[in-house]
């Protein structure tokens, strides 16, 4: 009698969630969707003139995301674009339930201590990364955020992380948290492009969290 096959473990599908979606094309893009935009994006797998599915596989979101920054910002040279994006795309998703609460923990928590607990940020938008910080002798922190093990077999382009648009979410974060530092992307280490680190000047501002400012919602 032959053996039975054993059945191959399934391989693990880097996805973006829904509120992320949400805040990228329906708060971040707002009125800027004409015709040929949403044609575009449909022929990427986002039909916007239906609820949006509850997630996207990465080559959907990645796509969306060239997509999105060329629409939003044609003038600026393409890293720019796609740091603005994530500025306005994590503004955005404050407006959805999810995102409502992760502000309002950030702005108790303040920049620091939100620092140190970027993967759940990042869970909240996709399954496929995390994020590990470490605080500097002067104070500074650097973030690093890379593809989890169990993706990166499912990852055949690179970068499997928009370095630029993550930079944005990072910024906007510190800015709800009421710190309003720069973020600055450090030259890649990684060969696969599957892992960025960020410094953030922490050592700029003081022990005690500073006053949350209200946010300049996009035009």
């Amino acid at each position: 009698m032959h053996a039975m096959p054993l059945e191959q473990p399934r391989r693990k599908e880097p996805v973006a969630f829904d509120q992320l979606m949400e805040g990228l094309l329906i708060h971040a893009m707002k009125d800027r969707l004409d015709g040929e935009a949403r044609r575009r994006l449909l022929a990427l797998g986002v039909d916007v003139t239906r609820p949006l599915l509850s997630a996207y596989p990465l080559v959907t979101l990645l796509g969306t995301l060239k997509l999105c920054a060329e629409l939003r910002f044609p003038e600026l040279p393409r890293e720019e674009a796609r740091y603005q994006l994530g500025l306005r795309a994590l503004e955005g998703f404050g407006s959805t339930p999810m995102g409502k609460a992760l502000f309002g923990m950030a702005r108790t928590w303040g920049a620091r201590r939100m620092l140190s607990h970027m993967t759940r940020v990042f869970q909240t938008g996709i399954n496929f990364a995390r994020a590990q910080s470490r605080e500097l002798p002067n104070g500074d922190i650097e973030v690093t955020v890379e593809v989890l093990q169990d993706f990166r077999s499912a990852i055949t382009h690179r970068p499997g992380l928009d370095p630029y648009f993550v930079r944005g979410i990072i910024a906007q974060l510190i800015e709800v948290c009421g710190a309003g530092l720069p973020v600055d992307l450090l030259p890649p280490t990684d060969p696969d492009g599957l892992s960025f680190t960020y410094r953030v000047p922490m050592s700029q501002v003081s022990v005690h969290p500073a006053t949350p400012v209200p946010l300049v919602r996009v035009q």
